[in-house]
């Protein structure tokens, strides 16, 4: 399973119900494998507990309860094996939740570039015939944040270009061939 991060123009959405997770989590994503752990985070009122779980796959997981300090929260998993899919929920004890959906986990690659980042599978020679390798790796996914400028630090992404989503076939395949992953 892998994951590209290619950074652009940014939009920010903060959800009713009180609790969300960072911008660039989302259905569909992929979070790094073992032996790393995942590191979640995102928003909510100060100092509510917020649960994080993971489950529907082969592992059922949960993380300890985190207060949220200062508008944020942030949680580790124990480190998972690639696979998936999995549900990812993120609770306050109001029982105010959101669950992010076909999480998988395994090797994440951030891409960065210019012109070169932003040229997409629609815009090749043969479109069509690449558009129809993609579904041979519907484990590889990408997520594109949009482009924005800023004088001063960004704690999260203003927004998303395209929210996880399937990236250049020809990038797929290289990165699939060149890495081998378990099933």
């Amino acid at each position: 399973f892998l994951m590209f991060v290619c950074y652009e123009k940014l939009l920010f959405l903060f959800p009713v119900g009180g609790i969300q997770f960072a911008s660039y989590y989302g259905d569909h994503m992929v979070l790094q494998k073992a032996p790393e752990r995942a590191v979640l985070w995102g928003y909510g009122p100060d100092d509510a507990e917020v649960t994080v779980s993971l489950s529907g796959g082969p592992v059922t997981n949960n993380a300890p309860a985190v207060s949220v300090a200062a508008g944020k929260w942030r949680t580790t998993l124990v480190p998972m094996e690639a696979g998936g899919p999995y549900n990812l929920t993120a609770v306050l004890q109001n029982n105010h939740g959101i669950t992010l959906t076909d999480v998988l986990f395994g090797d994440v690659w951030l891409c960065g570039g210019q012109s070169n980042m932003a040229f997409t599978t629609s815009l090749v020679f043969n479109a069509s015939e690449e558009l129809a390798r993609v579904s041979k790796f519907p484990q590889v996914r990408i997520f594109m944040a949009a482009l924005e400028q800023s004088d001063t630090e960004l704690t999260d992404l203003a927004g998303v270009e395209v929210p996880w989503s399937v990236p250049t076939a020809s990038m797929d395949r290289l990165i699939h061939s060149e890495v081998v992953l378990p099933n």
